[in-house]
């Protein structure tokens, strides 16, 4: 990206109210632009890089800004500065563990619900309202979509070899799916199969070469999501 093209943006450091618990953030705008669209990037599971400065959470959140985006990223309850309540003898990495381990996905849905509740004053002229999710990001988006008004869903690297789209099947949004041809946690075949049940409209893009995590690739990322939500690219 040439740095002349850049735009400048603001990142504000946010908390978000979660019932008893206190989420941390990071919203993130046009500095001399009120922002079109909203994004609101859902981070991969805990155990698998999950926090708001992953490498592809943070590209998006300010490569949208410069697109002139108004993004918000956050910390699941647990990491970073998001606080948790477990039971006592309970630790945090035992609590991911058996989050993953069976799969009670649900537990972190209060943490995205919270997040959005905090975007959508900050983007009242926003036309577009989209929820970006990788990974159990991607996951989690399918269902938060039916409990926001967003306008248009994305999901970056599903980990359908594990876990299926079924909080997708009821989405009517537009919906875009983005993967690697290399990803391990993609299982493409079964990934058609339960794409093909998925209401339209929906779009795939799919990346040759790329891997998971996108080390270097982000840019790829999202340059798939810009053309899907027809934002202006500044790189």
């Amino acid at each position: 990206m040439d740095p002349s093209s850049e735009r400048a943006i603001v990142e504000e450091s946010v908390r978000i109210p979660c019932g008893s618990l206190s989420l941390e953030g990071i919203l993130a705008y046009p500095e001399a632009a009120e922002p079109h669209t909203a994004l609101l990037l859902l981070a991969p599971h805990p155990h698998m890089g999950g926090r708001m400065d992953n490498n592809v959470i943070r590209h998006l959140a300010r490569r949208g800004a410069e697109a002139g985006c108004v993004t918000l990223r956050f910390n699941y309850r647990g990491v970073g500065a998001s606080s948790i309540e477990l039971p006592p003898g309970t630790s945090l990495h035992d609590h991911f563990a058996a989050l993953e381990r069976e799969r009670r996905y649900e537990e972190l849905l209060p943490d995205c619900a919270a997040a959005w509740r905090v975007l959508a004053p900050a983007s009242p002229g926003a036309r577009r309202r989209a929820i970006v999710g990788y990974s159990l990001g991607a996951i989690l988006a399918g269902r938060l979509a039916s409990e926001v008004d967003a306008t248009h869903l994305v999901a970056i690297s599903p980990p359908v070899a594990r876990v299926s789209l079924e909080w997708h099947r009821a989405c009517a949004l537009p919906k875009l799916f983005v993967a690697g041809d290399r990803d391990f946690a993609f299982d493409r075949a079964r990934f058609e199969g339960e794409y093909a049940r998925l209401p339209e409209p929906k779009r795939f893009v799919g990346l040759p070469g790329s891997d998971h995590f996108y080390r270097k690739e982000e840019e790829r990322v999202f340059g798939a999501i810009s053309d899907f939500l027809s934002l202006q690219r500044t790189g």
